[in-house]
């Protein structure tokens, strides 16, 4: 069984994780903790004094640590952190807006690379799940649907309870689906939804927006409907074309003969997992389409129907400009 048995307490094993992770010289695990903060309301409240107080510690210490983490928390030091506030939410009919400015500060790793093959090799030497200093980030070790799984929390999350699921981490297995995980993972977020309702799992392959070249999945808990599910759209039986191309495949076996002829075509993609079936969307490999200013890359969330935004101001485009973006990604 992953994690717990009920959503109150998965929320409380959340919050009491991040709360424990402060100290004055974690500066990795701060603006973890400072972005997971934004994204529910009693989070932030619950977390804003002791943020606070570790902000002031790290800026009298001027820690060091992996050039990302210093890199964004130079960013910190020059805005402060009370000018973020929560996620904030809006629609652009038939898609959902998510302004969140904290995520403009992530950095890119190899989803910002442009695309050429889909399986590479892993790289002990670029960045991983396994290097040390992410212990403190791990939310969950344990088995589940016959796999050792490491989750840790999302550095910069998007969608609510985000989570990095890591199948047998010290195998070092690159960002290439194989049909026996993609099996597990379906199973996994089948059964998990059960004790969790509204738990998925989503996946970017090579070239969709993967930032780690580490085998690893995306979980979430949202009980509402993604935009990608609603009955409208013809891959769930509706009459309306979705932006670019999607199918939604009731089985494991059925899908996984969608995922293999990607393979074999070099084509990326992005997954999303549900209780109901498993979304499968090609698309244009990163690098290959320029796009807007207004976001950092079109990943599994933006094809999913949900886009997430750093500036306020992009929050009040029209529809068709977020359904332009998706079908220029139609391969």
């Amino acid at each position: 069984m992953l994690f717990t048995t009920s959503p109150d307490a998965f929320k409380a094993r959340f919050t009491d994780g991040l709360q424990n992770m402060l100290t004055p010289d974690g500066l990795g695990a701060f603006i973890l903790v400072l972005a997971n903060s934004m994204q529910d309301a009693q989070l932030r409240q619950q977390l804003a004094t002791p943020l606070r107080e570790t902000f002031a510690q790290l800026q009298q210490r001027q820690p060091d640590g992996p050039v990302d983490d210093v890199a964004t928390f130079t960013a910190l030091l020059k805005t402060g952190i009370e000018i973020f506030s929560g996620w904030e939410y809006a629609r652009a009919e038939p898609w959902e807006l998510v302004i969140n400015p904290l995520r403009g500060l992530r950095p890119m790793r190899v989803s910002g690379e442009v695309f050429h093959e889909l399986h590479q090799a892993f790289a002990a030497d670029k960045f991983h799940f396994n290097k040390p200093f992410l212990r403190p980030e791990i939310l969950w070790e344990g088995t589940a649907e016959g796999m050792n799984l490491r989750v840790l929390y999302n550095k910069f999350p998007f969608v609510p309870w985000h989570t990095l699921i890591v199948p047998e981490p010290q195998a070092t297995l690159p960002q290439f689906l194989t049909q026996s995980y993609h099996e597990r993972m379906m199973a996994l977020a089948t059964n998990t939804a059960t004790y969790l309702p509204g738990f998925g799992i989503a996946f970017n392959s090579v070239g969709a927006y993967a930032s780690v070249n580490h085998l690893h999945f995306q979980g979430f808990i949202r009980p509402s409907a993604f935009p990608v599910e609603v009955a409208q759209w013809q891959h769930n039986g509706g009459t309306q074309a979705y932006p670019l191309h999607c199918w939604r495949a009731d089985s494991a076996q059925t899908a996984w003969e969608i995922i293999e002829g990607l393979h074999r075509e070099n084509q990326p993609y992005n997954l999303l997992y549900r209780p109901q079936g498993c979304y499968i969307m090609p698309r244009k490999g990163q690098g290959t389409v320029s796009l807007p200013d207004w976001t950092q890359g079109i990943g599994w969330h933006e094809l999913c129907g949900v886009f997430t935004l750093v500036e306020k101001a992009a929050a009040t485009m029209d529809g068709s400009v977020f359904s332009h973006e998706l079908s220029r990604l139609t391969y």
